[in-house]
C-alpha cells in the first residue's frame, strides 16, 4: 500500500474498523470483506430519475463517500465532502441470458480484493435485464461503519426515487451516527464505568470457555472462496413459529437461534458450546451455552431470549479486546467460529409504483460457518442461508446439514414442548407436522405433514414455488402439466 501525508482532517480508524484493516493486512487470496446486497425491480423505471436518486443517497452517505489512508503514523480515513466516483449503468437485456450475465458481473465484482487505498470501498450501480426488469446492487467492505446494514440504504434509495416521481421533497436519510461520533463516543465508553463492567461480563464469562464448535470433521478444498447454499422454510411454518414466539415473549430472531442452536446441539452432541449469534446487533457476539438431552425446545427458546437481551447490554466491548483478554486468561484465540444470524426485516420496498425484493448476495468470507435465517414478512418463506469455508466443508455435508435443520424447524412448529433429543436426527423430510397458519400452532392438523404440504403447493392450479432448495425451484404441479 502506497504511504501518504494524510490531510489535516483525517481522522483515526474506530477500533472495529482498526481490526479489520489489520485482517485485510494479514490477508490470505481467498479471505473476502465484501458485503453485497441486490434489489430486483420490476417495472419500467425512469433512468434520469433513478440516477439521480442514486447519486442523492451516495452524497449523504459517510460510507460511500469515505476514503482510506496508509499514514506513517498509521492508517487514517477522511469523508469527502460530496460521493466523487462512478455509479455505473449497465445494461445486460440484449445478452443472450441477461439475468445470468447481470448475475456474473455482481459475483465478480462481490468477489474481489478491494484496494482500501488505490480503490473505492463501496460502489452502488444499475443494472438492467430486460425492458422491465432491473437490479439495484450495493457492495460495502467491512471496514465501512456501516458495511452489514443490511437494506436500510435500499429503503432510503426507493424513498428517494419515488419522491422524485411525485415531486415531492427529497426524505433525509434516516439518522446514523457519523464517523465523529463514532470515535466521540467510543472514547467516551473506555472512560467510563460500563467499559469496566462490560470486560469483567464477558473474561467472567468466557475465561475458561470451550474450543468455538465446529461441525466440520475433515477438511476438503475445492478452490472456491465461498461455499454457499440455500433453503426456504415454507410461510405456514413461519407464521406457527411467529405465534410461539410471542408466547413465549421472545423476538422471532431469539426462536430461530434456539432451534438452529438445538439442530447444532443433535448435529456435534456439545454441551458446553461456544458460538456467535446476532440477532438486532449489528455484529456477532460470543454466545456460551449449557445444553442437555432433557432441554425442550420451549425451555431452550426461554433461556436463549434471556442470555441474547443479557449479552446484548454488554455489546459495546469491542471484540478484537475481548480476544486479547482471553489469550491472556487462558491462551484461547478465537471467540467462535460457527455463527448463527437472524434477521427479521419487513421491508415493502417500492420504487414508485413498482415492487422490488431485497436479497443478500454477499456476507463476507465465512471462517467456519455462518448460519443466516432471513424473515422478511408478507407471507413469504424463511430463507436458510449456509456460508462456509469450502477449506474444511464439503456441499454435500452442507446440503444434509440443511436438510436437518428444516427437520429442526417444522418440529419446533408441531411440538416445541418436545424435548430436543426425541426428534430422529436422520429424517431429512420433515416429517414431524406443520401448522397450516398460526392459530393451529398448538393442535395438530389431519395430514400436515411438510412433505403433505409440499405436495398440496404442487397440486394447485396457479403457478407457483413448491419448495426451493440449494438455489434450485421446484414449480408448482399445474406448472408441470403445461409443459406436457
Amino acid at each position: 500500500m502506497e504511504i501518504v501525508v494524510h490531510p489535516a482532517a483525517a481522522s483515526a480508524l474506530t477500533v472495529n474498523q482498526t481490526a479489520v484493516w489489520l485482517k485485510v493486512k494479514c490477508a490470505t487470496p481467498g479471505d473476502n470483506f465484501n458485503v453485497a446486497e441486490a434489489v430486483d425491480i420490476v417495472g419500467e423505471i425512469d433512468l434520469a430519475q433513478f440516477l439521480a436518486a442514486m447519486q442523492k443517497v451516495a452524497d449523504e452517505s459517510e460510507s460511500a463517500r469515505l476514503r482510506l489512508l496508509d499514514t506513517e503514523d498509521g492508517p487514517r480515513q477522511i469523508v469527502e465532502q460530496h460521493f466523487g466516483g462512478e455509479l455505473p449503468y449497465l445494461d445486460f437485456s440484449r445478452d443472450r441470458d441477461p439475468e445470468a450475465a447481470a448475475e456474473a458481473w455482481m459475483r465478480a465484482d462481490y468477489s474481489r480484493a478491494i484496494d482500501l487505498i488505490r480503490g473505492r470501498p463501496w460502489l452502488s450501480a444499475l443494472l438492467r435485464t430486460g425492458r422491465d426488469r432491473y437490479i439495484w446492487y450495493r457492495r460495502s467492505h467491512r471496514i465501512l461503519p456501516d458495511g452489514s446494514e443490511h437494506g436500510r440504504m435500499a429503503r432510503h434509495l426507493a424513498a428517494a426515487y419515488s419522491a422524485l416521481g411525485r415531486h415531492h421533497p427529497l426524505p433525509a436519510a434516516a439518522p446514523s451516527p457519523s464517523i465523529a461520533q463514532l470515535l466521540q463516543d467510543e472514547n467516551a465508553y473506555r472512560e467510563s464505568e460500563h467499559y469496566i463492567a462490560d470486560r469483567n461480563y464477558w473474561t467472567g464469562r468466557l475465561h475458561d470457555a470451550p474450543a468455538p464448535l465446529s461441525l466440520s470433521l475433515q477438511r476438503h478444498f475445492n478452490g472456491d472462496a465461498l461455499l454457499r447454499q440455500t433453503a426456504c422454510f415454507p410461510a405456514a411454518g413461519v407464521q406457527a413459529l411467529q405465534s410461539i414466539a410471542h408466547k413465549l415473549d421472545i423476538s422471532l430472531p431469539q426462536l430461530l437461534i434456539a432451534v438452529t442452536v438445538a439442530f447444532l446441539y443433535r448435529a456435534s452432541g456439545v454441551t458446553d458450546m461456544l458460538i456467535g449469534v446476532a440477532a438486532g446487533t449489528a455484529d456477532a457476539l460470543p454466545l456460551r451455552l449449557a445444553l442437555n438431552a432433557e432441554l425442550s425446545f420451549e425451555e431452550l427458546m426461554r433461556d436463549i431470549g434471556r442470555q441474547i437481551r443479557q449479552i446484548a447490554l454488554h455489546q459495546s466491548y469491542p471484540c478484537e479486546e475481548l480476544r486479547h483478554d482471553l489469550r491472556k486468561l487462558s491462551g484461547q484465540r478465537e471467540l467462535f467460529s460457527t455463527v448463527i444470524k437472524a434477521e427479521s426485516n419487513h421491508c415493502d420496498l417500492r420504487f414508485g409504483n413498482h415492487p422490488a425484493r431485497l436479497r443478500q448476495l454477499c456476507d463476507g468470507s465465512a471462517e467456519d460457518l455462518a448460519i443466516t435465517l432471513c424473515e422478511r414478512g408478507a407471507g413469504r418463506d424463511l430463507e436458510i442461508i449456509f456460508d462456509a469455508n469450502p477449506a474444511i466443508h464439503s456441499a454435500q455435508m452442507l446440503a444434509e446439514h440443511q436438510r436437518r435443520l428444516l427437520t429442526f424447524l417444522a418440529a419446533a412448529t408441531h411440538s416445541p414442548t418436545q424435548k430436543i433429543n426425541q426428534l430422529e436426527l436422520a429424517d431429512a423430510t420433515g416429517r414431524k407436522h406443520l401448522p397450516a397458519s398460526a392459530e393451529d400452532a398448538d393442535h395438530p392438523i389431519a395430514d400436515s405433514r411438510l412433505a403433505t404440504l409440499i405436495e398440496q403447493q404442487l397440486a394447485r392450479k396457479e403457478p407457483a414455488i413448491a419448495l426451493r432448495f440449494e438455489g434450485e425451484s421446484s414449480p408448482s404441479r399445474a406448472a408441470e402439466d403445461s409443459r406436457s
